[in-house]
Parts: structure tokens; sequence; C-alpha cells
């Protein structure tokens, strides 16, 4: 009987979407996603669940507050209940922002490898989702015909916490870490259009999610993440997701 319930809701569901935007029926298909296999969790605790409070509070303590570039409008967004331009473009002013123009949480997908035990130390990763990558402005101008437009775009920020040193970052970017690692100022800023990331120093004059407003999801606590298809790597299939020291991003 669920089966057959799931199945007329989803088509109700799918009817109602037609219309377009983050609606009822977005809203309906996710309900259903995360109900048969999509595991969203919406505990304000899942961070301890899934680290211990501790570590939770250390991966809450360093969570960065994110400055974005002009060019792009896009938020990060929770993949599970959205993969739409529409739920993820933001407003352009100079202003915080936690939520998209559609009401999503700018959202921060963690994982964490603790290597303290022996004598390492404790890698935070926050990775942020985006339904689409522009190459820059020339992209926003053609748009799906440039050559370096993508659906699904993944980027991160990864800290190395050891005792008695500072802290250091380093930000995805094209493949790469930039810089590399460098001492963790507590900003991050989002290239427009790729996404692209760089240690910042502030974010005056742009567009700001502050630590505080971050929705921090612990990617250990997903149920069966696999089985969502992106035209890019998702941070678990990454070698930097069990080797945080790995070159690749």
């Amino acid at each position: 009987m669920l089966l057959v319930v799931a199945i007329l809701l989803g088509g109700l569901g799918y009817v109602a979407a037609r219309s377009g935007g983050w609606n009822l029926g977005d809203k309906l298909v996710h309900a259903i996603t995360c109900a048969v296999g999509g595991g969203c969790e919406d505990d304000e605790d899942t961070l301890t669940v899934a680290y211990g409070s501790a570590t939770a509070e250390l991966v809450r303590r360093y969570s960065p507050n994110v400055a974005y570039e002009a060019r792009s409008a896009e938020l990060p967004v929770d993949f599970r209940r959205c993969r739409k331009l529409e739920c993820s473009n933001g407003p352009a002013a100079a202003t915080a922002v936690d939520r998209s123009s559609a009401g999503l949480d700018v959202t921060a997908f963690t994982r964490v490898v603790d290597r303290r035990a022996e004598g390492g130390a404790l890698f935070v990763q926050y990775w942020f989702y985006y339904p689409e990558s522009f190459s820059g402005g020339i992209g926003r101008i053609f748009g799906h015909r440039w050559p370096g437009y993508h659906p699904d775009d993944w980027e991160g920020l990864q800290l190395m916490v050891r005792p008695n040193a500072p802290v250091l970052a380093r930000a995805t970017a094209h493949g790469g870490y930039g810089s590399g690692w460098t001492r963790w100022t507590g900003w991050y800023r989002v290239l427009g259009g790729s996404h692209a990331g760089q240690v910042a120093s502030n974010g005056d004059g742009e567009r700001t999610t502050p630590a505080r407003s971050l929705t921090l999801t612990p990617l250990e606590r997903l149920q069966r993440a696999g089985q969502q298809r992106f035209a890019v790597l998702p941070p678990w299939l990454k070698q930097v997701y069990s080797d945080p020291e790995s070159a690749g991003s």
C-alpha cells in the first residue's frame, strides 16, 4: 500500500512540478524522495550524531564566512531538495543572505577525517553544491553553448586542524587548490560563474553568508547518496574524500 501511495503522490508531484519553480510540486517530490531513500535529515544535532560533540563543535567553530563574487547569482543549496537554478539563485545585493530567493537554506556538506590518534591532524571538509557552472562572465553571455558550461558543480573548502599550530585551509579551484594550504582566515570567497574558491581576508562589498547562518549537513549521514547522478564527481567519489592530503579536487 505504501508503494501504491508513493506512486500516486509521485505522479501528483510531477504534474504539479510542471508549473515550474520551487513550488508545491517540487516540495512534494522532495518529501517522497526523502521518505523512499533520499535520507534528508532536518535534525539540528546531526553533526553531533556524526562526529561526537567535541569534533562537531570544531566543525561549527571553523565553518566559513562565505563571500560571493557579484557575477553569479547562485547560492550553494542541498542537492536533495532541488537541482535547478531557480531554486538556488539569490539576491544580488551586497548583504547577508542565508536562503535563496526560493527559500532554500544556504548549505555546506561536511566531511571529517580524524588522524589525531595517529599523531596527525583533524581534516574538516566543507562541500558546496551548485546546479550549474559557467566559466566566468563570458559563460553567462553564451550559456549552455559555452564549452565551459556544465550542469552540477561541487566545490569545497578544506581545513587542517593541528595541535599547537595555526589552522590551515585550501579551496578547490579548476581541478586543483590554487596556492595550496594557507593560514585560515575565517573567510571563503566564491568566484562568479565557475564557483572556484579562495581563502579571503573579508567579504567587503559582496553578498555574504555568515558562518552562523550556514546549514551544515554531514555527508557521512547521507543515506544512499550514491543513487544520485552528477555531471561531475561528487565529493564521496573523489580521492580527497578518503585521503584529505590528496592534490586532486
